[in-house]
């Protein structure tokens, strides 16, 4: 082992320069207030000396990170920066080829700006180019705190942007995206996803794309895992408005007679739908199909491997998945049957969805619709002021109820 390392020769060092460092910023303090004029003017040029050292240092730092930068990737100038850097090349008397080096920039965007300032080129690279498209300031406050009460993976883009359009104000996923990342940053994008194969033969569209209410019911199991504990889920959901029908908790795994009894008390509450898909649970097999077909329900077994059939209720399982790990239960049926009752709730009343162009299950199944979203630009005479709130249903802080209000003033 070597006597002295390379991370004990840093110290050293360090230590040394600050001992000299101090040693002579004291001998300069004790000069600038010393009788001789001379003397002072000389501490006063030493200052200034060591000071544009300092400086040209710093800018050395800079400039090389720009270069370091692939001309694509690296930020543009403002318009109010390039009439800055060529009035330096005025005050300076540099070259076209001078300008550019310093700035990190070719030459021909120098002449470029040349020519724009001489009336010859394009006026925008100098006046800046009037964005008459820009949204509201207003607009872009409501979308940043809507990310900041509703963090991922609780609420994505597309739901910010569904939020924004249920509250009449025009806005898109991808300009919700665009705004978050003038703040911030945005992380390494997923991967697509490859398309999923359609079912052989004829395309089910009527069961894929019900047009209206009661026409298909989906169903399946959820586990429950709470402690040393394991519940099952079933879950009924209506294809044409993504409402939750019905969250009902068994101790053990369900038999065939019991999803056949939930079908039919489901029935009874909402009305009797014409299909119901299932998976190839054991509990859907001929027990299942038997009684189904008995009142009048034609049973529908998604195909193996072809998980688009029941694709509805698998997302509403990813919903129920997000809230359900941070959330306490306790450790009884019926503690756990009154806070699915409770996200049953908020799922169908206060979560908008994507494929009800921003409805929520409730306002689907009762034929609402949204008013006409309004555009807000930056050049509208009015001046718009928007209220965002986030409030907890049932005090439960995983339940999120946004309310946003614009008021608009000339």
């Amino acid at each position: 082992m070597a006597l002295l390392s390379s991370a004990t020769v840093l110290r050293l060092v360090d230590s040394m320069a600050i001992l000299l460092s101090q040693t002579y910023q004291l001998a300069r303090a004790r000069l600038a207030s010393a009788g001789s004029p001379i003397l002072r003017l000389l501490v006063q040029r030493d200052q200034e000396i060591t000071e544009m050292d300092l400086l040209r240092r710093e800018v050395e730092v800079f400039r090389a990170q720009r270069e370091g930068i692939p001309p694509h990737r690296r930020p543009d100038y403002r318009p109010e920066q390039r009439l800055a850097i060529l009035q330096l090349r005025r005050l300076r008397g540099w070259s076209i080829k001078r300008t550019a080096e310093h700035f990190v920039l070719h030459r021909n965007t120098i002449r470029a700006w040349i020519r724009a300032a001489e009336g010859k080129g394009r006026p925008s690279l100098l006046n800046g180019a009037v964005v008459w498209n820009r949204i509201d300031d207003a607009v872009r406050w409501a979308v940043h705190e809507l990310r900041r009460l509703c963090p991922e993976p609780e609420f994505g883009t597309r739901s910010i942007a569904r939020q924004v359009v249920r509250a009449s104000v025009q806005i898109s996923r991808s300009t919700v995206q665009r705004v978050l990342r003038e703040a911030k940053p945005s992380g390494p994008r997923r991967p697509a996803r490859p398309a999923m194969a359609l079912p052989v033969g004829k395309k089910p569209y009527h069961l894929l794309r019900p047009e209206w209410i009661n026409r298909v019911w989906h169903i399946d199991l959820l586990s429950l895992q709470v402690l040393w504990l394991r519940f099952s889920v079933a879950v009924i959901l209506d294809g044409f408005s993504r409402r939750l029908l019905c969250l009902r908790v068994y101790s053990r795994t369900p038999r065939a007679r019991d999803m056949a009894a939930l079908v039919r008390r489901a029935a009874k509450a909402f009305g009797k739908p014409r299909f119901v898909i299932t998976d190839h649970g054991t509990q859907f097999r001929q027990q299942f199909r038997s009684a189904m077909k008995k009142t009048g329900i034609i049973p529908v077994q998604a195909r193996v491997r072809a998980p688009y059939l029941n694709g509805k209720i698998e997302r509403a399982f990813r919903t129920f998945r997000i809230w359900w790990r941070l959330v306490l239960t306790g450790l009884t049926q019926r503690g756990i049957q009154r806070r699915l009752d409770e996200f049953g709730t908020w799922f169908n009343r206060h979560r908008s969805h994507s494929a009800l162009h921003g409805l929520t299950p409730q306002e689907a199944w009762e034929g609402q619709a949204l008013p006409d979203p309004i555009p807000l630009r930056a050049w509208d005479q009015l001046q718009p002021q928007i209220d965002v709130r986030r409030r907890h249903y049932r005090d439960d802080p995983r339940l999120p109820v946004l309310e946003i209000s614009v008021r608009l003033a000339a």
